[in-house]
């Protein structure tokens, strides 16, 4: 790995607009915090360890049953989890193939399932398949949107724990001995205190409204 990584992810938000601009605050505060590396990952090395950290989301997102994600076809939460800059996020099972082809060009976040991958340097992202898209470069670091029983790195592939959607996961990971290794990984539950972030209150408020907008139209 060209340098050590923290994983934030997220799962299970289920279309709750309201939770994301606390979950957004919350998230930003666990960015700030600077992990602590293990020192025999820091041998031979002589300048201040640059991490890197990638916002990641587990899936379901969306939900059945959930007005705003039913009339969007799964794209209303994405829209407002790609202002929180999330890099990729689980989407089979619920966007919609029309869902998915509004959201081509008008969003950052990597809309990843079984025919869809992503990959950063030499960090490969996919459903916890290999199919898709192949790597266009050789990767050090595979990462499985699947969530799984527990946080772990097998061989170069790190599986994550499912969160609730009012919890972040984190995992960090660090080449030791020229491998991928799971150094820390922990759990963190949204503080009842937390703050909303006012700009992803006003994109919810926005996104909202829009929707509102859309069901007005398609009603006869």
């Amino acid at each position: 790995m060209e340098k050590p990584l923290v994983a934030l992810y997220t799962a299970n938000l289920r279309g709750d607009l309201d939770l994301l601009p606390r979950l957004h605050t919350f998230i930003r505060q666990l960015k700030s915090q600077q992990p602590d590396i293990e020192n025999d990952v820091m041998v031979g090395m002589v300048e201040p360890v640059q991490y890197r950290t990638l916002l990641l989301d587990l899936g379901n997102s969306c939900a059945p049953g959930v007005w705003h994600c039913d009339l969007t076809g799964g794209r209303s939460t994405l829209m407002v989890m790609d202002a929180m800059s999330y890099h990729a996020a689980h989407v089979a099972g619920f966007l919609s193939a029309d869902g998915r082809a509004k959201l081509e060009g008008q969003v950052s976040v990597a809309l990843v399932d079984v025919a869809h991958t992503w990959q950063e340097g030499d960090i490969f992202v996919t459903n916890g398949t290999r199919r898709g898209q192949p790597p266009t470069q050789p990767y050090s670091l595979h990462i499985a949107l699947s969530p799984a029983t527990s946080t772990r790195v097998d061989g170069i592939t790190l599986h994550l724990a499912p969160v609730s959607g009012g919890q972040v996961g984190m995992a960090q990971v660090a080449s030791v001995a020229g491998k991928p290794a799971l150094l820390a990984n922990e759990v963190f539950d949204l503080p009842p205190s937390t703050p909303p972030d006012p700009t992803i209150a006003a994109t919810v408020e926005f996104v909202v409204g829009e929707v509102r907008y859309y069901q007005r139209k398609q009603q006869p």
